[in-house]
């Protein structure tokens, strides 16, 4: 007999559904997936029904889920809540239904109904975003689309004509350049099915596995909780892809971990943020903004997975540095042996957790489109899970993952729509080329300060929005300023992208800090300041791009990896400078530390033969007290 009691539940952060409303959910959610299962692996549909799907049941499930006010009901749809439903499938469909017709006959000629869906369209996407990720990004669209009809009245090169408001709903709902443009597309075609692939690996077993995994490898090593939190979270992140969902997914298992054995809580939340902000660009998956990425960059995702393993790896060398030095600055040790499995005995039982992994990369590799890799992998997930009995996948578990993609992709779709609006006012104004302009005019043509100004707006636009969002507004206004100062065009994503990760860790607003700050119970700010330190490095890699074009496998063979080398070697002494300590044990002294970051800074961003040279002789001098005092210790005995 098949469980279907559980489809009569939905149990959310903010509203629980109960009865048939969690029916009609749990349904929704079902056809949901199952659609985008069936065309990343097998189906043809057109563009408008792709993007209109997607859109559309997305918004459907917020509604349902996500109340609008706090003294909303709790367990039930409001009624406001069922209207805007309606809303949303009239208008979403009606677009899917009369776009070719649009396309062909009433182009700049819009008709009343295209105009009042187009209303009601970009209504129900402003309140979805809101619902489920607050009203910062709905803000920011109005403002969008505000400077739009008052142009006129902007100053200097920001300035517009003004137009109206039969002009903005048209370009905003009836075109593909908007509403329904690329980042739709992207969310759709590519990262939802990512998304469901994620689903199917956990409740397969796998998020267990890779906590086992990461505690076999490290659970002994000193402050080996920490170690693991960041394994765990670089393994799981890059198959999530969100900072703030890998947070609260394998935070609520390593931060109560790292406490424990002796790390502070704002260090314990700090730690786990970071190492989820670092899963987004940890290939083989990575996060949605890369997909995003590759569409804008017209760039294969193979590639840009490829690109992104050196910075990935020396970003949690530094990473692992840090949480090392931390862990012999407070005297920490692992953890007991009777609490750490043998590693043979973990990879014995959740070995097959990799095949799909290697499934994904075997099949891009081959030159097949990333939504039906993640096709493949995730019916590979539901395969593989039965070579064990207790991660066998039945009926119920793949219903049950299926809904556990579209719930995922609801937190993180929502913004998806307004995202478009934004992305569509920038377009119609022409912001991109004149912010770019306005972005060299300040740095005075000069690269890196033009790179210092991409950083502080990245982090300005970051406030309270996702990764992905903020690369999507950044990768218009920000990217093409540096292309235009001469960086390649991928080189430029990369580091609006990197850029925008860093808004997750970075105060005054720093949404995987916080949501580590909760679990830990450590004040938020605190922990935000925590989470910089220990990702410092991120600050770096927008520069890192530019200038140590390396890392993103330009040159030779040997040229990428002797710089990649350095590069490591620099992030592991401006570790030490950071923490004011050594692996062996010991406080450096200011004079050292200084020594040591400056030797980094070489290493990290290597010129010539001459500045590595001097970099490696930098760290023989501060090295020199450390080499020399266990030189006589070992001589005294």
């Amino acid at each position: 007999m098949v469980d279907a009691s559980w489809l009569l539940r939905v149990d959310g952060a903010r509203r629980s559904l109960t009865g048939f409303y969690a029916l009609a959910f749990n349904l929704v959610a079902l056809g949901f997936t199952g659609f985008y299962l069936y065309t990343s692996g097998f189906g043809l549909v057109s563009t408008q029904t792709n993007r209109g799907i997607y859109l559309m049941l997305t918004s459907v499930l917020v509604f349902l889920l996500y109340p609008a006010r706090a003294n909303s009901p709790s367990h039930r749809p409001s009624i406001v809540d069922l209207a805007l439903v309606a809303a949303t499938v009239a208008s979403v469909w009606y677009w899917i239904d009369q776009y070719v017709s649009y396309a062909m006959f009433r182009v700049s000629s819009p008709n009343t109904a295209d105009l009042v869906m187009g209303a009601i369209a970009i209504g129900v996407m402003l309140e979805t975003s809101r619902r489920a990720l607050g009203p910062i990004i709905s803000i920011i669209a109005i403002v969008f689309l505000g400077q739009l009809y008052f142009g006129e009245y902007l100053p200097g090169r920001l300035a517009n004509p003004g137009m109206s408001v039969e002009r903005i709903l048209e370009f905003t709902y009836s075109t593909q350049e908007a509403l329904f443009g690329v980042v739709t597309a992207t969310f759709a075609t590519f990262v939802f099915p990512f998304m469901i692939f994620g689903a199917f690996l956990e409740r397969s077993g796998a998020g267990a596995f890779f906590m086992d995994l990461g505690t076999a490898l490290a659970g002994r090593w000193r402050g080996g909780p920490a170690k693991i939190a960041v394994m765990t979270s670089a393994l799981f992140g890059s198959i999530s892809g969100s900072s703030v969902a890998n947070v609260v997914t394998t935070g609520a298992f390593t931060i109560p971990l790292m406490k424990r054995t002796g790390f502070r809580n704002h260090d314990a939340g700090a730690i786990e943020a970071i190492s989820s902000t670092g899963g987004q660009f940890m290939p083989p998956v990575m996060g949605a903004g890369v997909f995003i990425l590759a569409t804008l960059t017209e760039t294969s995702y193979l590639t840009i997975a490829l690109m992104n393993v050196i910075p990935a790896v020396v970003f949690f060398i530094f990473l692992l540095s840090m949480v090392d030095l931390e862990a012999v600055r407070l005297d920490l040790k692992g953890l007991p042996a009777e609490e750490i499995p043998s590693l043979r005995s973990v990879l014995a039982k959740g070995w097959q957790f990799f095949v799909p992994l290697i499934a994904v990369i075997g099949l891009l590799f081959s030159g097949y489109s990333a939504d039906f890799c993640a096709f493949w992998g995730t019916v590979s997930a539901a395969a593989l899970s039965w070579l064990r009995r207790d991660t066998r996948m039945g009926p119920t578990a793949i219903a049950q993952a299926m809904v556990g993609g579209a719930r995922s992709n609801a937190a993180a779709g929502a913004a998806i729509g307004t995202l478009g609006i934004i992305i569509g006012g920038i377009v119609l104004a022409g912001l991109g080329l004149k912010f770019s302009a306005v972005l060299i005019d300040f740095s005075g043509g000069n690269l890196f300060v033009a790179l210092c100004l991409v950083t502080v707006v990245s982090i300005i636009i970051g406030m309270g929005s996702s990764t992905t969002g903020s690369y999507i507004i950044l990768s218009v206004v920000a990217a093409p300023a540096l292309i235009n100062l001469g960086v390649p065009v991928v080189a430029a994503h990369l580091a609006v992208f990197y850029a925008a990760c860093l808004s997750n860790i970075t105060p005054p607003v720093c949404v995987a800090a916080f949501a580590g700050a909760a679990i830990a119970d450590a004040p938020p700010m605190k922990t935000g300041f925590s989470a910089l330190k220990f990702g410092a490095t991120l600050v770096l890699m927008p520069f890192s791009f530019v200038y140590v074009p390396q890392l993103l496998l330009e040159g030779t063979p040997l040229d990428i990896a002797y710089t990649t080398a350095l590069y490591a070697l620099g992030c592991v002494l401006f570790a030490i400078a950071l923490q004011g300590t050594e692996p062996v044990g010991g406080v450096v002294t200011p004079l050292r530390r200084a020594l040591f970051l400056v030797a980094g800074g070489l290493l990290m961003f290597p010129t010539n033969l001459w500045i590595d040279m001097a970099g490696l002789a930098l760290l023989a001098v501060a090295a020199a007290p450390t080499a020399i005092a266990r030189r006589n210790r070992i001589a005294a005995g």
